[in-house]
């Protein structure tokens, strides 16, 4: 794994750690996590749309706007166009201070690491009833504060489980683990809306997209947790790609995978 680092909006240089700033302090950021194939960034436009409206929700602020063109050409410059990689796209508010920001501008972290697909099945899966999601008006970026997340996967852990499903505040269904949460019945796509504090992500707008161009029902509502308990498939997702659920609170569903998205995850799918 290797670290850039870029302060100021500078160009970035390579750094073996990572310098005291309001990202470590504060969680005053966002993030990205990206797939990088083959010379390509996938869903690049998607992902740099999603940064810029984070940091317009979290006012970070800078004369030149971080570029995912830029992040391209460095990880083809220093890795060359035959990997895959996983990249971690990091921009955090400029200076130290304390609760109250003392500088304007943005700095950026790039860790790159070796890219792993997603799994196409997790065996196991089950609704947290411990761990809610809460609302915030940044809810649906990538933020720094990932708390509930990390909460959320511990207690995964320990319950030996494959994937753990999220509730809202208020007991609706919000998301996954780390991913985006879908299922299928009567032939219909389900997914949470974006007002159950879920993440914008970058690949549930491609899925959302993809059906629709197909002319393929795909509603965004509010959910109770024993809607996805009466699905026939259900599947999670992230820029790693798609996973299959083959049971939740020890109900079985199909893992078949759907065709309308079997080549949306593919190395040529880097719109």
């Amino acid at each position: 794994m290797r670290h850039f680092l870029s302060d100021h909006s500078n160009t970035f240089r390579e750094v073996e750690a990572f310098p005291l700033n309001r990202a470590m302090l504060f969680g005053d950021g966002i993030f990205e996590t990206m797939v990088y194939l083959y010379g390509t960034i996938r869903f690049g436009n998607a992902h740099q749309e999603r940064l810029s409206n984070g940091m317009t929700a979290l006012g970070l602020q800078g004369d030149v706007p971080p570029a995912v063109e830029k992040i391209a050409r460095l990880v083809s410059t220093q890795f060359g166009s035959d990997k895959a990689l996983r990249l971690r796209w990091t921009v955090f508010r400029a200076g130290k201070g304390t609760y109250t920001p003392t500088e304007e501008g943005f700095g950026q972290w790039l860790t790159v690491a070796d890219f792993h697909p997603a799994p196409a099945v997790k065996k196991s899966a089950y609704i947290s009833e411990a761990v809610r999601v809460p609302y915030s008006s940044w809810a649906n970026c990538k933020t720094l504060n990932a708390l509930p997340y990390v909460m959320a996967n511990l207690e995964r852990q320990k319950k030996k489980q494959d994937e753990v499903l999220l509730l809202d505040q208020n007991g609706f269904l919000s998301e996954a683990g780390s991913s985006n949460l879908f299922w299928l019945k009567n032939g219909k796509i389900f997914t949470p809306a974006l007002k159950h504090a879920c993440v914008a992500g970058v690949a549930r707008k491609q899925i959302l997209e993809q059906f629709r161009k197909r002319g393929f029902p795909a509603i965004e509502g509010s959910f109770r947790a024993q809607e996805v308990l009466h699905a026939e498939k259900v599947f999670v997702s992230n820029a790693s790609g798609i996973s299959y659920l083959k049971q939740i609170n020890g109900i079985a569903f199909d893992t078949q995978a759907l065709p309308e998205l079997v080549a949306l995850f593919e190395s040529n799918s880097v719109a």
